[in-house]
């Protein structure tokens, strides 16, 4: 099954924004930002393996392997020019896939957004096995609300557990290589309330690029994707 999903075909779009989402999030968190930004952008929103329309198949656990896999599919697609937009976890992953873009300066990525994550060289693992449902059930209840209602409805978190342990696993054992840089311009995003990741570290993205790098704030906690403001889309339409 593909692997991308497009909410609203722009076919004179002048840029494709790819975006990847949060851990345990699918597609369609991406529904309302495709929905606000200008007609020159198309939103494509990455379905990882393991949920919604992909719920029969095996979720990934190691973002290497992942980021391979996209970066593969982003090569067979036609189109305008690309620019990555990654949420919390997503961002890693966009980070990684614009390695994979043929990586060499300029990048043919226009432009990597990173939101609501500290940079790769900042990941520390916190020694959770989030296997362990227990330890998922948790995670879950201090998270967003997605999360806290799939938790406390029994159907759905057998539907959604699967997918949430395999992202959670994936972020946990992600390990940064030395010196590891993109080649594209990074714009990274801070919401206003988010406590575990403000603007100060999401300026340490900096040293992720070689190529141009900005930070931005905007109002909202750790999830302020899941409510685009028009700042954010402003950030978005301004930088590509």
């Amino acid at each position: 099954m593909s692997w991308f999903r497009t909410f609203i075909e722009r076919p004179e779009a002048r840029v494709r924004l790819v975006c990847f989402p949060y851990a345990g999030g699918g597609a369609g968190l991406y529904r309302a930002l495709a929905q606000q930004l200008t007609p020159g952008i198309e939103v494509v929103a990455v379905q990882y393996p393991g949920r919604q329309d992909r719920r029969a198949e095996a979720p990934i656990e190691d973002l290497e392997v992942l980021a391979d896999r996209i970066a593969d599919e982003l090569t067979t697609i036609d189109g305008p020019p690309v620019a990555l937009f990654g949420h919390s976890l997503g961002a890693t992953v966009g980070f990684e896939v614009a390695r994979r873009m043929r990586p060499r300066f300029p990048s043919p990525v226009l432009r990597l957004f990173v939101s609501a994550r500290k940079a790769p060289a900042d990941h520390r693992p916190s020694g959770r096995d989030f296997r362990d449902d227990a330890v998922l059930r948790a995670w879950a209840q201090r998270a967003g609300d997605a999360a806290r209602q799939a938790e406390a409805d029994p159907d759905l978190w057998q539907l959604a557990a699967p997918s949430l342990a395999a992202d959670l696993t994936m972020s946990e054992t992600y390990a940064a290589r030395p010196g590891t840089k993109a080649t594209c311009p990074v714009t990274a995003i801070a919401g206003s309330a988010d406590r575990g990741c403000g603007i100060e570290e999401m300026g340490r993205w900096a040293a992720h690029t070689i190529g141009g790098f900005e930070v931005e704030e905007v109002k909202g906690d750790h999830y302020f994707i899941d409510d685009p403001t028009t700042e954010l889309c402003r950030i978005i339409e301004e930088a590509v």
